[in-house]
């Protein structure tokens, strides 16, 4: 790759860095108004079981990746001042599009309204696809089609106050989203050549919601942000074989 086009590059991370940064400031902001310690029947609950812990460290951990991106950044630019500018291209405003809009509608549509299994696998997966296949006709439709549904979550978490069963059927809505997704972007992805790349998206996106979800709920004891139909059915699932297991 040459100077001129690392420089692109360089010059899009530290725009990228900056969003990531300022979100993950709000994400901590927010998650701060949780309560850290709690009473229950004269019982005061440890600092590591609020539901605050898990955003403020995920929040904590992508400001770290945002700041060290924009150093990263900056001394790149820095040490090569004297390649000349070269004009950002369509691409590239595209990519930092699609980064905003994704991070920006996990935050403030999908984490406060849907499962955070599900929500946590749909992000990955289509997080992962967009930018690991690096085709530009892919990340148009994960675009268009991820910013439409998060607006219209973000329409409901904003105007209306759903009850148990109303957010039961947004997360069975938000699975069969999910399925579809996947299964859309197969057929995409075999067309544009990129069906390896889909495949890897997809593992990596089950095996890290598969490993994160149950180490901080079922070992942590840390309360997600979200939880329903999956989280709900897994903690029903631990105390089920831990009776089964006294019981013999």
């Amino acid at each position: 790759m040459q100077p001129e086009q690392l420089i692109v590059l360089r010059r899009a991370d530290i725009k990228a860095a900056i969003v990531i940064i300022i979100v993950s400031l709000l994400m901590i902001f927010e998650s701060a108004s949780f309560p850290l310690t709690d009473s229950y029947a004269g019982i005061q609950n440890a600092w590591y079981v609020s539901p605050a812990l898990f955003p403020i460290l995920i929040a904590s951990i992508l400001l770290i990746c945002g700041v060290t991106l924009l150093f990263k950044g900056l001394a790149f630019v820095r040490a090569h001042k004297e390649i000349p500018v070269v004009r950002t291209s369509q691409a590239s405003r595209w990519r930092f599009v699609l980064l905003v809009s994704l991070i920006s509608g996990m935050v403030f549509s999908w984490v406060p309204l849907i499962d955070f299994a599900i929500s946590s696998f749909t992000f990955l997966f289509l997080f992962i696809l967009a930018f690991y296949s690096d085709s530009p006709a892919l990340q148009h439709k994960v675009l268009t089609i991820w910013t439409s549904v998060s607006l219209i979550l973000l329409v409901l978490y904003q105007t209306s106050a759903l009850s148990e069963g109303g957010r039961n059927l947004l997360d069975w809505g938000a699975l069969l989203f999910a399925l579809l997704m996947v299964g859309i972007f197969r057929k995409w992805s075999i067309n544009l050549d990129c069906f390896t790349k889909w495949k890897t998206s997809v593992k990596t996106a089950f095996i890290v919601t598969l490993v994160v979800c149950p180490i901080f709920r079922l070992g942590m004891l840390v309360p997600l942000p979200t939880e329903g139909i999956v989280i709900e059915k897994m903690v029903d699932a631990k105390y089920l074989v831990r009776d089964m297991w006294r019981g013999n």
